[in-house]
């Protein structure tokens, strides 16, 4: 729907989250509905990648020194840590906090409970840098 509205309501809305403008809010949204149907038709979220599409240089990708390959990000722009940038941009402040306390729970109790993969091997396959939880200590601008 966004991507189909006039530039004028597409830039209305965007106005309506910090740091984000038209074209970035387009490019976020079609990641996460991607990442919206692969829950909607129970597929394994925490390492799906978006083949498609990929959420824009944001600058939270900066201030969290998200390593790159060549030009682009490791990280953060196709995989399960891509929502959780969004998230940050999109949420407001104290649900974003409630859900990234809620997701630091389940990591730790998915690492005790499963021998076969380390922290940072999980970590690895969400597309999570170590310093993820470090989120929360930056502006989104």
């Amino acid at each position: 729907m966004y991507s189909l509205s006039k530039p004028q309501i597409q830039s209305a809305i965007s106005q309506e989250f910090a740091a984000i403008n038209e074209k970035q809010l387009g490019q976020i949204l079609k990641v996460l509905t991607a990442f919206r149907n692969v829950c909607a038709h129970g597929e394994r979220l925490f390492s799906y990648r978006c083949a498609r599409h990929e959420i824009p240089d944001l600058p939270l990708h900066k201030k969290l020194t998200i390593p790159r390959k060549g030009s682009q990000y490791i990280c953060g722009k196709r995989d399960y840590f891509s929502v959780m940038l969004t998230f940050r941009y999109l949420l407001p402040n104290e649900e974003f906090l409630a859900y990234k306390g809620h997701l630091s729970q389940l990591l730790a109790r998915a690492i005790k409970r499963n021998q076969q993969i380390s922290e940072a091997e999980l970590l690895e396959i969400m597309g999570l840098p170590s310093n993820w939880k470090r989120i929360t200590a930056y502006k989104k601008a």
